[in-house]
């Protein structure tokens, strides 16, 4: 179990509030129904495992026992909604740098969410807007890592990984605290991706790659050869470019 005082001691003089439930459903849900009351400032919500974890478009996210798993809830003040649609890329950056960090290994990303190491997939990241399709009144930042297992899922399209697999080790409560932080700056940064492109393209897998993606209901391929300002893949098809902002992709072999 997560320790709730290694953890705060961690987090050092970090202007974040810390909770450490037992067994959560999902971390972002305890966040998301946290909101409710309003707080003033962020709450990291931090676990060993998830009940029901979940992942993007309503998925299942595999939660054992075994990783780490966060969410950070952020009052946004009223924020417009398009001001904040970097967010999950500037995610990724964070959590990258904090599994670095905090496990001295070097991970990259595949876009949008996934953070890879050694060709495997060691982390996710879930970001939900609380509030409207115009205004955020605050914004969750879930992040699920494996530590010392990975979990068995045949059709991946990237084989589930852990820092232990790869012979790095990291304490939960540091990295937690890394993340949290790193988190914490997205918001310093006005939610902005601008302070976080440089990184993401040097770590993104996908950029020169040829993928594949269903756009408008119609399936297409071409090469990604840009990472826009916000986060989206600029992709070069038979028929032109193409600009995805979200979605899923496949990527073809070399």
């Amino acid at each position: 179990m997560i320790s709730e005082s290694l953890l705060r001691e961690r987090l050092g003089g970090l202007p974040i509030d810390v909770m450490t439930p037992a067994a959560p459903d999902s971390t972002n849900n305890v966040a998301k129904s946290l909101a409710e009351s309003h707080p003033e400032k962020p709450v990291l919500i931090a676990a060993d495992f998830q009940t029901a974890g979940r992942g993007r478009q309503g998925r299942n996210f595999a939660s054992p026992r075994g990783g780490l798993y966060l969410s950070v809830l952020l009052p946004t003040a009223g924020r417009a909604a398009s001001e904040i649609v970097g967010v999950t890329s500037a995610a990724a950056v964070a959590v990258a740098r904090a599994v670095d960090e905090c496990a001295g290994c070097r991970t990259r990303i595949k876009w949008v969410n996934d953070i890879l190491l050694d060709g495997g997939k060691l982390a996710g990241i879930l970001c939900e807007n609380i509030g409207d399709s115009a205004r955020s009144r605050y914004l969750v930042v879930g992040v699920g890592v494996n530590l010392l297992s990975a979990p068995t899922l045949p059709d991946a399209a990237f084989p589930p990984v852990s820092l232990a697999d790869a012979g790095c080790r990291a304490e939960p409560e540091t990295l937690a605290a890394s993340i949290a932080g790193g988190i914490l700056g997205i918001a310093s940064h006005g939610f902005s991706f601008s302070a976080y492109t440089d990184e993401y393209r040097a770590r993104s897998i996908v950029l020169g790659r040829r993928i594949a993606f269903t756009r408008n209901g119609q399936a297409e391929e071409g090469e990604v050869a840009a990472i826009d300002g916000d986060g989206a893949l600029i992709v070069l098809t038979p028929s032109g470019a193409r600009r995805l902002s979200s979605g899923e992709i496949r990527i073809r072999p070399i």
